[in-house]
């Protein structure tokens, strides 16, 4: 598999507490699209929705996002600063 960029933008596919999963839309992540990854949500990342600033529970499956994340030297797990959906994005 090759290595994602930031931002991935995709489609949301899950949400926990701590972590969304995003599905890549096509064409816009290059060699992973239709890839799905899951990114941890750091306590101090942002999610904004149309704007304005929401939790992470607010965000839907089918919400199309962009998602800026990094990842720490030796951990797989991206981990998100930003999650946009919306006019936000």
């Amino acid at each position: 598999m090759g290595r994602i960029r930031s931002p991935f933008q995709g489609e949301v596919v899950s949400v926990t507490a701590n972590s969304v999963s995003v599905k890549s839309s096509k064409g816009t992540a290059g060699r992973t699209s239709g890839r799905t990854v899951c990114f941890a949500i750091k306590p101090e990342a942002k999610v904004i929705r149309d704007g304005k600033t929401c939790e992470l529970k607010d965000l839907q499956k089918g919400d199309t996002v962009s998602v800026t994340f990094s990842t720490k030297p030796g951990s797989s797990l991206p981990r998100v600063s930003q999650v946009s959906v919306g006019k936000g994005e």
